[in-house]
């Protein structure tokens, strides 16, 4: 009779246990299925959204705010980093977005230049001999160059690398945020040709030099990369790679991001990858005249006449890669042009106009006064407007 008694109650726990355990499992399936759900519903959600968002045209705006400035009339602006240098030939000043002052300095100079990377803003005057390093915390380094200075740029860590006129030489050099002269090329027209245009990479290892020269009687074009870390160190001068162009001027070079960069000539377009040794993975002959140039970290925007007459101009953007990603005709007289994720901003003095990759024109406005640069927020409805006397944060609407 135990024994029965034990079998039953063993018959009981055993029943119980499956009944628990099948409980359990509903409501993992549940609480699984709920999860699901929420996550179909959140991205059908954002979805909707950004379908709404690419359709959405806007026809006015809204002035979220408004700051004043003395006045200067020749007052320029650029981004570097988060923040936004404003500088004129009496001085440069640096704010952040919600216009705090984080540093102000006065000089004078003819015509001033600016280069900026990542947190870093070198200035100097054409045909000068100094040039100052800046990021957000304020003055880094100063460089003082021997020679008038013609083009200069910044790296992401505070390198300069300047182009020197001195007579007949024309010298390539390489600073670092010190000061220091870390290295120099002496080139001649007759030697390896006059550098044209130079960029430097984020990290200031990478430099591109665009030479022009004279071959047979043909003005040619070679780009030039030198890198000044471990793996250069094994090549005669740092060169580790380069490329010719007969019959071609390539009067721009330009990093886009780490490990590409890419030129234009008045007949060609070429994209390089590359890290250590820049290698190139597009090439495109140009049959028309390139008005402009513009990109950003993954875009890049030549501007065209438009000889179909559809338009008066009109823009191609390839990515990194070499693909076309937009071809977009306008008629603005434009005075700038800025890629920002999937919108391209085209805006003059007087007027300015946003559309998307898609080619729908997403906004048609003009400025309450002359205005002087655009710049996008992290919002693609936010930009911030700059003006010689103040800055306006602007919502489309």
């Amino acid at each position: 009779m135990a024994g029965e008694i034990n079998e039953t109650l063993k018959d009981k726990y055993e029943k119980t246990q499956k009944d628990f355990e099948q409980k359990i499992r509903r409501h993992r399936r549940a609480i699984l299925y709920r999860i699901v759900i929420g996550i179909a519903i959140i991205v059908a959600l954002i979805a909707s959204a950004y379908y709404n968002y690419r359709k959405m045209v806007y026809t006015d705006t809204d002035v979220l705010r408004s700051v004043s400035y003395p006045e200067a009339s020749n007052a320029r602006y650029v981004r570097f980093g988060n923040n936004i240098l404003r500088y004129s030939q009496d001085g440069a000043s640096a704010f952040n977005i919600s216009d705090d002052m984080i540093w102000n300095e006065t000089f004078e100079m003819q015509n001033p230049i600016v280069d900026t990377c990542l947190d870093y803003v070198a200035i100097g005057d054409y045909m000068g001999t100094t040039i100052y390093i800046y990021n957000s915390a304020g003055l880094q380094g100063t460089i003082d160059t021997s020679t008038p200075l013609k083009r200069f740029c910044v790296s992401g860590n505070g390198n300069v690398a300047v182009v020197l006129e001195d007579n007949e030489v024309t010298w390539v050099k390489l600073y670092d945020v010190n000061g220091t002269n870390i290295a120099s090329d002496r080139t001649t027209m007759s030697k390896s040709g006059y550098p044209v245009c130079i960029d430097i990479s984020e990290d200031g290892v990478l430099l591109a030099v665009s030479y022009l020269f004279v071959d047979s009687g043909v003005m040619s074009t070679s780009v030039a990369y030198y890198n000044f870390g471990a793996v250069g160190q094994n090549e005669v001068d740092n060169l580790v790679s380069g490329y010719n162009y007969s019959g071609t001027v390539v009067s721009y070079v330009d990093f886009i991001n780490s490990d590409t960069s890419f030129a234009v000539g008045d007949n060609m377009f070429s994209i390089y990858k590359g890290a250590d040794k820049p290698e190139s993975i597009f090439e495109k002959e140009l049959e028309k005249e390139v008005y402009s140039v513009f990109h950003n970290e993954s875009m890049i925007a030549l501007v065209y006449e438009d000889e179909e007459g559809n338009n008066k101009y009109i823009a191609e953007i390839y990515d990194d890669k070499g693909n076309i990603v937009a071809t977009q005709g306008f008629d603005m007289d434009y005075g700038n042009i800025s890629l920002y994720k999937d919108i391209m901003i085209i805006y003059n003095s007087e007027a300015w106009q946003i559309y998307n990759m898609s080619g729908l024109k997403k906004y048609d406005g003009s400025f309450s006064r002359s205005a002087v640069a655009v710049f996008p927020e992290d919002s693609r409805t936010r930009f911030l407007v700059l003006y010689g006397d103040g800055m306006e944060e602007i919502k489309l609407k």
